[in-house]
């Protein structure tokens, strides 16, 4: 079971910005005609369709309820499901209570990325090794 959200502003692109990095290439936008660049309005993709095209039950969720009833009606599947849920971008939770163990450039000339680094680094002192 797979939740998205359906505007391509996904998840991804915050785990970018956590560690130091600006957004690049994990959000679909139109050409902004100003600039020239990728900097414009969101693209909006319907991620149940896709997935019903390829064999997925989905569900397309706006409320708390219809959150819970496609849960329980995706546990009785016996194929693949996709819940689809809208939301604003930059609202999830951010490191998701936790975090993620993932590249940071050691040295860089972006003093948040040296944070980023640094906070790592600190985390993975405090790890358990296995």
């Amino acid at each position: 079971m797979v939740l998205l959200d359906n505007m391509t502003f996904g998840c991804i692109n915050n785990l970018q910005m956590e560690h130091g990095m600006d957004s690049f290439g994990t959000e679909f936008r139109f050409r902004n005609p100003e600039t020239g660049k990728l900097d414009g309005g969101f693209v909006p993709v319907d991620f149940a369709m896709s997935a019903a095209a390829y064999g997925c039950k989905t569900y397309k969720v706006n409320t708390v309820e219809e959150l819970k009833a496609a849960l329980a009606d995706a546990r009785l599947q016996t194929v693949s499901t996709l819940i689809d849920i809208k939301v604003l971008p930059k609202t999830m939770i951010h490191k998701y209570l936790s975090w993620w163990r993932v590249g940071v450039a050691q040295v860089s000339t972006s003093a948040r990325t040296d944070a980023v680094a640094k906070t790592l680094n600190e985390r993975l002192a405090k790890a358990r090794q296995y």
